[in-house]
Parts: structure tokens; sequence; C-alpha cells
């Protein structure tokens, strides 16, 4: 995987008007930047600088619909200053334009491959009416300066054509990124959404210890498979005993389908921590992940634990969790502890409106090594086995590995007792 340009893999200038300089009305019509296609990513990210690593902050991350500002032609864009002595050229300001949604804030640190929105074609791009997706990168050395040559930048020549390769793209499963949804996205369109999500099943109850589920889950389940972006699930535990937890993911079974990961969320139940599950020590809490992930297993799914940094070294036994399951851990910080094992890091959330078909902020998560392959030998489906006939010594004994495993009614369906 290498970044070339600002897209992983191949990118392409599609059109001569496409083109930096005087390239349009017959050579009569300024274009400030390079119109770059991304083939095989559509995710617009911090370029390198002739292959050099660049870092910078951005200063703007918005659309502009006031007519008299000039840049509402931009549509939605991001603009990065790029920070002192970096480069021997004159630019200190990169833009990235006409995106369908942002992926950054104002104020974030950004450095060489870094995502920062998703190429789209708002605004006034080709007047208007613009035939295709792209990304208008410009680069200037002051903020309201002329367009500078921004090929050290795009990675590619001010001429027509496809650059890179596609071995240069990113892994389907390594470096993705996904989304976690609940109803407090509300209602979603699924058909603009442009990544996989994990889905909240739903959670127990912080006071009552009530299983509910997720107001927006079934609408979530239906859209997000009905238009491939399905990745799996997660439930917010509040057990505080290894049979609730079982009890748990034996609700998540009976409303999701089986076959994919399915994550025990650990962490405080509110702000003043006043849930029935906050007071557990780090070695109950620990037990009842290890009963979720049992059962969740058993039951078909791919079991993981869900948590954050300070919560996964101080109150659960995560590192010892993830020598048997999935880990999904959550650090926004620039400087992150990367000595915690992880498959998913959960780094950010979008502003407000950033991810297409979605209101409100949504987190943001990278797969940042491939997840385990399911071995599921009929499609994530429990088998059922008809047991017998055995003595009731023998039946005793098996119903007592059964409980230890996480397995007792929902493992066991039928049994002839002599």
């Amino acid at each position: 995987m290498r970044l070339v340009s600002i897209f992983y893999g191949r990118v392409q200038v599609v059109y001569s008007w496409g083109r930096y300089g005087w390239t349009r009305g017959g050579g009569k019509v300024w274009h400030g930047g390079l119109d770059l296609v991304g083939l095989d990513d559509t995710t617009v990210r911090m370029p390198y600088y002739k292959g050099k690593k660049i870092t910078g902050k951005v200063v703007r991350a918005r659309i502009v619909l006031d007519r008299s500002n000039k840049t509402w032609e931009w549509g939605y864009y991001v603009c990065v200053q790029l920070d002192a002595n970096q480069t021997p050229d004159a630019v200190n300001f990169l833009y990235f334009c006409h995106c369908s949604s942002l992926l950054v804030q104002v104020g974030q640190k950004v450095s060489s491959g870094d995502a920062l929105a998703v190429m789209g074609r708002t605004g006034n791009a080709a007047l208007g009416d613009c035939p295709y997706d792209h990304c208008h990168l410009e680069v200037r050395a002051t903020a309201t300066g002329k367009g500078l040559d921004p090929t050290a930048y795009a990675g590619c020549d001010n001429a027509v054509g496809i650059y890179g390769t596609a071995e240069d793209a990113a892994p389907t499963e390594n470096g993705e990124i996904v989304i976690d949804v609940s109803y407090h996205q509300g209602v979603i369109n699924w058909t603009k959404v442009p990544y996989r999500a994990l889905v909240r099943i739903g959670y127990r109850g912080y006071g009552t210890g009530k299983l509910m589920k997720d107001e927006q889950f079934d609408a979530n389940l239906a859209g997000a498979k009905a238009n491939n972006k399905l990745l799996g699930f997660y439930f917010f535990s509040q057990a505080i005993t290894e049979d609730e937890a079982r009890a748990e993911a034996d609700f998540c079974a009976s409303v999701a389908p089986t076959g994919y990961p399915l994550f025990f969320d650990a962490e405080w139940s509110h702000s003043v921590h006043d849930g029935r599950a906050d007071n557990l020590t780090k070695a109950q809490r620990t037990a009842c992940a290890r009963a979720f992930c049992v059962r969740a297993a058993a039951l078909g799914f791919q079991p993981g634990v869900y948590t954050f940094t300070s919560f996964a070294t101080a109150n659960l036994d995560y590192e010892g969790l993830c020598k048997d399951y999935i880990g999904w851990l959550a650090d926004t910080r620039a400087n992150y502890d990367t000595s915690l094992p992880r498959y998913i890091h959960q780094y950010g959330q979008t502003a407000k409106g950033g991810v297409p078909g979605i209101g409100p902020e949504t987190d943001l998560n990278r797969i940042v090594k491939a997840l385990p392959t399911l071995d599921k030998p009929d499609e994530g489906k429990l088998q059922i086995v008809t047991i017998g006939p055995i003595s009731m010594g023998d039946a005793a004994a098996l119903m007592a590995l059964c409980k230890e495993r996480g397995l007792t009614e929902a493992g066991l369906y039928k049994s002839e007792w002599v």
C-alpha cells in the first residue's frame, strides 16, 4: 500500500479542462488546480511532497452558501495550512474541494496519509453540471492568493492520464474506514453511506437492568444489509454477573443474524458513573466480558470487546481478552497508546453531517488488522444435534461442560435420557 497522490491506488486526470492553468474556454479561462479522480479509493488524503511526509493544521472545513464569497464554488472543502519550512516552494496552503463529505475539523493536526474528506461534486463543479466525482486540489502561497503548480503534491503530471497502480490501493480489510451507529445518528439514508458500519443492537439499562433493543436497530440492520454496508454489531453491557452477560449475548442472537462480529461494549454507563455495573472490580468485569464472548461464539458470532484506552488499562483485562477475541479500541488522541492490541481503532468523530446519509456526528474507525475469518460450518447458524440415549451421570457431566463453555439451552437442544 503506497500513497502516490491524494488517493490510494490509481489517480486520474480525466479531462483536459481539469488540468491546472489556462485550460478552459479555449485557453482564456484560468483553472487554479488539478481535478483528480480516485479510481481505487474515494477517500481524499493529506498528500506527500515528492514522496516526503508533510504535516499541517486544518484551518477550514466547511461549505459556504453565501455566493458573495467565491469559495461557495468549492462546495464542501478542506484547507490545510502547512507547518513551516517543510518544502522548498512557496506553497503554504492546500485546498481539497468539491467533496461529498468532510472527515476532519478545524484545528485538527494532519500528516501525509490522513483521511480528510470523501471526493464528490458539490459546489459549482464544472459550472454546476459536473459529470463525475473528483477532488479539485489547489495549492497557494497565501490563503487568498492565486493557485500555484500542484503537481509536486498531486503525484502526477499536469496532463490527462492515469497515474499509479491498483497495487497501491489500500487492502479492503486493512486501513478501511468504518463507522458505528445507533439511535444517536437518527434516521440514516443508507443508499448514501460510503462506509461499512458496526450497528448497535441494544443495551442493558444502567439503572433498571432491563434488556433493550436500540430504537433504530431494525431500520439500521435492514438498511445496512440492503446496501452491503453491514460489518457487525455491538451491545452496550451493564451485566454485573456472568449469567447476565450470557443473557445479553442470547438477546443479541434473538434479534440479529449470526455470522458477524459482535462486540461487548465495556465503558462507563454515564458521565457521573452511576450505573449498575460501574462499581465492578476489574476481575468481575473481565469475567462478564469473557462470558459474553464465549456465549456469542457458541451462538455463531465472531466475539469481540470494545472499550477505550484508560478503561482498558484500569477496569478491564483488555489485553488478556484480546488473546482470544477481537479488540476494538477507542483513542482519539494524536499520540495515542500504540502498545495495546486492536483490530479496529476508533480515532475520531466527523463534524455534523460529515458522513453522507447521516446528519448527526458519527464515530470514525479504521480497521488496522484484518479481521479473523469466522469458521462457520453452516453460515453461522447453530447445528441442532440429537444426543442419546445416555446415562444420567453422563448427562449431568455434559450439562456441566456445556455451562462451563457457555452452552446451556441455546447450545443443547435435545437429549434423550435413560
